[in-house]
């Protein structure tokens, strides 16, 4: 097991770890600012809900106008309250969620990871270091930082010069090894959708491109150079060998931060890197697409939701969940301490990937499209006219995008102005 690995592991057990158009909108630019300050916090332990919502049929103007908007069409909706079903159709069928995906992402990143959790990204080497000079290679450990960039590098090469570092004999090479390099899931689309998620490597530099590794390497030589510490060799890639000693670390924004970002903007870079990082922690083992996947899924198991996930985005086509699903993890995420966190992550309306819609309703909400095999989604929070939050979640396929969106948003307001008890 790598060092960044163990690394990942002890920042988890010790300390505190599209539009909503998923296939066809490039990456995100980045726009989280850092903090070096704070600490990370430890994570809250995941516990299951223990009943799931009990279906309690609601009547009202609002159930006949949620009615009307889907009449005659296959689509997916739930509403909870509490710990209630308050209104279903097709709710219990299995819908793929396009970026409603980014919702299970965020919520098993902050059960199991804590809402202050930060990326870390490490300067190391495997040989001794004396009277300042490092006999040997310094490596360059990523953490999946996706906020990391050449400033930071700059302030990390300048933690290295007051620890005392002047000189450094070998070369600096970009570890490959954190997370694997893999850049694919089931479902997702030849040559499509790798054009809307940049590749989610552990160590990676915030441009768009392939500003991975050997760039990232190439940039800390300079920023060393630069901050008056000698380096005899060129910059690299390769796997970091067993027994590296951390000499100093960089931290990214809180996961709090990323999230609201990720969501937002519906950023999948984000998402993926993020999935990467459960599936380092859940099997102490490099990260990968797959492993992260796997630790989505099992963590919504632990709230009886059975959910087919492939990736973290929703690129893929495979992610299904139904409506029911979902809501079930909404509801049980409004009993987390990091819920509020939660709900600010997602955009309001007129907001983010909502901009010009829903504007000036009570409504936190994810958004999700797939163009090529089509289908529009969006799931999250209302507020109701007597003040109740309501978690609901609509799912539509191979309907225009006009249509789907506008029965989402009949939906949503139906709800805003209900008075449900």
């Amino acid at each position: 097991m790598r060092r960044l690995v163990l690394l990942l592991f002890v920042a988890f057990t010790g300390c505190t770890v599209a539009t909503g158009a998923t296939s066809m909108v490039p990456t995100a630019s980045v726009t989280p600012t850092r903090s070096q300050a704070a600490q990370t916090p430890d994570p809250a332990p995941v516990s299951p809900v223990p009943d799931r919502p009990v279906f309690v049929a609601a009547a009202g103007a609002w159930v006949d106008a949620i009615d009307a908007a889907v009449a005659g069409r296959d689509v997916s909706v739930a509403v909870g309250l509490g710990n209630r079903i308050v209104y279903r159709n097709r709710s219990e069928t299995p819908r793929v969620l396009a970026s409603n995906e980014k919702l299970l992402t965020s919520m098993a990143a902050l059960d199991i990871l804590g809402a202050g959790y930060r990326f870390r990204t490490a300067a190391a080497t495997a040989d001794a270091v004396r009277n300042g000079v490092l006999r040997g290679d310094l490596w360059l450990i990523g953490g999946g930082d996706p906020t990391l960039t050449t400033t930071d590098l700059a302030t990390l090469a300048a933690r290295l010069a007051d620890a005392g570092l002047r000189r450094i004999s070998g070369g600096i090479v970009g570890d490959t090894s954190a997370f694997n390099r893999g850049w694919w899931a089931p479902g997702w689309l030849p040559h499509i959708s790798r054009a809307f998620v940049d590749r989610p490597t552990a160590l990676r530099l915030a441009a768009p491109g392939a500003a991975t590794e050997d760039a990232a390497a190439a940039a800390f030589r300079t920023a060393l150079l630069d901050g008056g510490i000698a380096v005899g060799g060129r910059s690299t890639t390769g796997a970091a060998p067993e027994g590296t000693e951390t000499l100093a670390t960089d931290r990214s924004p809180p996961l709090s931060v990323l999230l609201a970002h990720q969501n937002h903007e519906s950023d999948n870079l984000y998402a993926e890197l993020t999935a990467k990082l459960l599936g380092a922690v859940s099997t102490q083992r490099p990260g990968s697409t797959a492993a992260g996947a796997r630790a989505i899924r099992s963590w919504a198991t632990t709230y009886g939701v059975e959910a087919a996930v492939r990736d973290g985005s929703g690129l893929s086509d495979l992610d299904r969940t139904s409506a029911l699903g979902v809501v079930t993890l909404l509801l049980a995420a409004q009993r987390r301490t990091w819920y509020p966190t939660f709900e600010r992550s997602l955009p309001t309306g007129g907001t983010g990937t909502l901009a010009g819609r829903l504007i000036g309703l009570p409504v936190h909400a994810k958004t999700g499209t797939l163009f090529v095999r089509p289908a529009s989604t969006l799931s999250g929070y209302v507020t109701t006219r007597n003040g109740r939050t309501v978690a609901f979640s609509v799912l539509t396929h191979d309907l225009p995008e006009t249509t789907a969106e506008a029965i989402e948003d009949a939906v949503v307001r139906a709800l805003a102005g209900a008075s449900i008890g």
